[in-house]
């Protein structure tokens, strides 16, 4: 029988994103946990995940108050100028 004391970077890379939508349980919390006070690479992948998260909150909130419903529209010079360049990769 074998017994993985650990789990790989790609599980804890799913549970790091598992959590940022809801708790996890206590057994996973703590592999969680372990895992993240010896790998620099999962822990600094955690430290962005978290940011990008606030900040799209933050955006979101942010966006909500200020459009009251509306959506923000680019002015139409720089739609034009976004189409032409779209067109101008394309070919």
């Amino acid at each position: 029988m074998k017994v993985d004391l650990m789990l790989s970077c790609k599980e804890i890379s799913k549970l790091i994103s598992d959590s940022i939508e809801s708790p996890l349980p206590l057994r996973k919390r703590m592999e969680l946990w372990m895992h993240l006070r010896l790998c620099r690479l999962c822990s600094s992948f955690r430290r962005d995940v978290v940011y990008l998260h606030d900040q799209m909150q933050q955006h979101a909130a942010d966006f909500s108050e200020n459009s009251e419903g509306e959506t923000e529209k680019l002015p139409l010079d720089a739609r034009l100028r976004i189409k032409q360049a779209i067109r101008s990769r394309q070919s």
